[in-house]
Order: structure tokens, then sequence, then C-alpha cells
């Protein structure tokens, strides 16, 4: 890897955690902990949320979360107790929401100057496995998360 493309890498990584932060901060009322290339990446994920975007560039944006996040980050959005816990439903639309948050958010930070279209945010269960690119691991106030941005060509 060139110097040149290692630090648009890391300047990449710094506006993905940036992003997460300012939405998870303003929307979820929960904070980063802690990031990294592999805080989070290696452990198992039970939900993932893709976002296909085009315009200017092309990529696809990937945010995988364990269930202790995903429940805890959707009760918080939807004012919810511990008594009156989200559905799973709902849990993986407001998760599907957060991904496209995010992915709008760091796309804004990223390319200031690009134009984009984000697709529909489609959510997995189980997470259906990584994809190269730039990633940084989460840990969260409660859970962990990792996030993903591949620029190019995407399949599917």
């Amino acid at each position: 890897m060139t110097h040149e493309l290692q630090e648009r890498n890391e300047v990449m990584a710094a506006e993905l955690v940036g992003a997460a932060r300012d939405v998870l901060n303003v929307m979820f009322f929960t904070d980063i902990m802690e990031e990294g290339d592999d805080c989070a990446c290696e452990k198992p994920f039970p939900l993932q949320v893709r976002v296909r975007f085009s315009g200017d560039q092309v990529g696809e944006f990937r945010m995988e979360v364990d269930d202790v996040a995903a429940g805890s980050m959707a009760g918080s959005f939807l004012g919810t107790d511990q008594v009156n816990s989200p559905s799973g439903e709902e849990v993986d639309q407001v998760m599907g929401e957060l991904g496209n948050m995010i992915c709008g958010a760091f796309l804004s930070r990223f390319e200031k100057e690009g134009l984009f279209a984000l697709s529909a945010p489609e959510v997995v269960r189980p997470a259906d496995g990584a994809i190269p690119g730039v990633h940084r691991g989460l840990e969260l106030m409660e859970g962990y998360m990792d996030l993903r941005v591949l620029w190019g060509s995407v399949s599917g």
C-alpha cells in the first residue's frame, strides 16, 4: 500500500468514526469508548446493515452490531424502558436507520462536494461476513459495533 493510499485510508477511518460518534451522541445517547482496527472486528455479530451508495463514487457501507448494543441503542432511540423493550422488528428497523444515518454522515464528511444516492438499508441476520475496505471496530457504552466502507465496484 502506498503512503498516499495509507493516509487516505487513515483519514477515511477517522471520518467514519467521527460520523458514527456524531450520530450516536445526538440520536442514540451513547458514545464510543474505544476504537481501532481490531477492537470489535473479531467478534461474531448477529446483525448487519448494508447500505450501497452511488453517484460521484460508488461503494458500500456495512455496520455490524451485537445484540446488546442493538437493543440498547434501539431502546434509547425509541424512548423505551427496560420493561417495554423494543421488539426484534423494531430493533432491526432502528438499526437500519442508524446504518443509513452513519453512512450519510460519513459521505458528507469525507466527500464534502460529492453527490450520492443511498440504497435503502438492508438488515441481514445473521451477519453474512465482512467486506474488504476501511474498517473500524468500536466498543460502545453497551456492546460492540464494526463499521466498514468499500469504495469502488459493488456486487449484488
